[in-house]
């Protein structure tokens, strides 16, 4: 599986850190290529995070080694005449960039392609970039939060939604080769980073939008695309980083193709902010932590909770693969 460890524009000549289902890994940039290697050095076991880029190879803060892109030894400094054991080489993974972030594969080949954001390469849309958050809880957790309209009215009251109003539309829910699809337009409270105005007269009335397309690239990675008047339109993409078993890691952006002066930007970076420390405390207080697949162990509404059913089962069919 691919996974987002890091923004791209975060990996540079100085070794990052990041760790992923539990395993230490370095990621670095090596000339033009961004390369990830388990952070552990062959030799003394040292963290490879703490070494240096010299020369467009990586060397080893402990006694020099240097190791070139693809984690063969090329360097021994105390033995510079002498030949280099062929063990002598660093565990590479398959590493990649895409939508501004580096994705990592543990074990290729991939199940799912990488995710493609739609705003990303689109110079109509302005993209900002959403603080990196740590959650203590799944991936898989983070992910069906995202999805879930029936919260909105309680968690996100006055913000999003509205408690007195708390129904839900029946959606359908459409499954591609890598993809989870759903169209739904609820009733929001006005917002004006949305266009919406809210003077304090008939216009702060509860606004019916326009439905919007919520597309899950499995497994950890959502991109909402939101219609609003006059064609303008909202995004949001999350790929969230299984850290481990109870912890993520969420890498985010934020697309508009309106309103598009850069002042603006903390305005919007703030209101996802109150929203995602809304939705942390909830999240956090989940057992287990870990999202339940087996679909007997929660409770599921029918129409409400399809999205979220369809997806706890095709992470029941990743986890149990057919012979």
């Amino acid at each position: 599986m691919w996974h987002p460890v890091a923004y791209a524009a975060d990996v540079t000549e100085a070794p990052l850190a990041v760790r992923l289902l539990d395993e230490p890994v370095v990621v670095v940039r090596l000339g033009d290529t961004v390369v990830a290697f388990k952070d552990l050095c062959i030799h003394r076991g040292t963290a490879l995070s703490l070494g240096t880029v010299i020369d467009g190879e990586l060397q080893c803060a402990y006694h020099g080694w240097r190791f070139d892109s693809s984690g063969a030894c090329v360097r021994i400094p105390s033995r510079p005449d002498g030949s280099i054991p062929r063990k002598a080489r660093v565990e590479k993974y398959a590493c990649e960039e895409a939508a501004g972030l580096v994705w990592v594969c543990l074990e290729p080949p991939a199940l799912f392609p990488l995710p493609q954001y739609r705003a990303w390469a689109d110079s109509d849309y302005r993209t900002v970039r959403i603080p990196l958050y740590d959650w203590n809880s799944s991936a898989a957790r983070r992910v069906e939060n995202f999805i879930d309209f029936s919260h909105f009215p309680f968690v996100h009251a006055g913000v999003l939604g509205n408690p007195d109003k708390p129904e839900i539309p029946d959606h359908p829910v459409t499954r591609g080769e890598h993809t989870i699809a759903f169209e739904l337009g609820v009733e929001e409270v006005p917002n004006a980073l949305k266009g919406d105005s809210t003077d304090g007269g008939e216009s702060d009335s509860p606004i019916q939008r326009q439905p919007s397309t919520y597309t899950i690239f499995m497994p950890y990675s959502v991109q909402l695309d939101q219609p609003l008047e006059d064609g303008h339109r909202f995004l949001l993409f999350m790929a969230s980083c299984p850290v481990g078993r109870k912890e993520s890691r969420t890498f985010s952006w934020c697309s508009r193709n309106y309103d598009l002066h850069p002042e603006k930007d903390e305005q919007f970076v703030e209101f996802q902010r109150v929203i995602l420390e809304q939705d942390r405390v909830v999240v956090e207080s989940q057992r287990p932590e870990e999202l339940p697949i087996d679909l007997s162990e929660e409770l599921h509404i029918k129409g409400v909770d399809q999205v979220s059913v369809d997806y706890r089962r095709w992470l029941l069919e990743l986890a149990s693969p057919s012979d």
